[in-house]
């Protein structure tokens, strides 16, 4: 699997924590495309910046 590129806060240009993943519905045709039929779902990235506190959401296919 490739390594993912790292997230960085939009508010204060921090490297942002991986958190958690949640397992969500897709929201349009590409995600529903992406679904894994064994999960049924579309896997939801959780990241906390420790600088400045804000929380961000991508999707597990993103930022490759």
């Amino acid at each position: 699997m490739p390594e993912r590129k790292m997230m960085v806060c939009p508010k204060c240009g921090e490297p942002m924590n991986h958190h958690a993943d949640k397992l969500v519905d897709p929201v349009d045709s590409r995600e529903a495309a992406l679904v894994d039929p064994a999960l049924g779902g579309v896997v939801q990235e959780t990241h906390g910046c420790p600088g400045c506190g804000n929380v961000e959401f991508r999707r597990a296919d993103a930022g490759r």
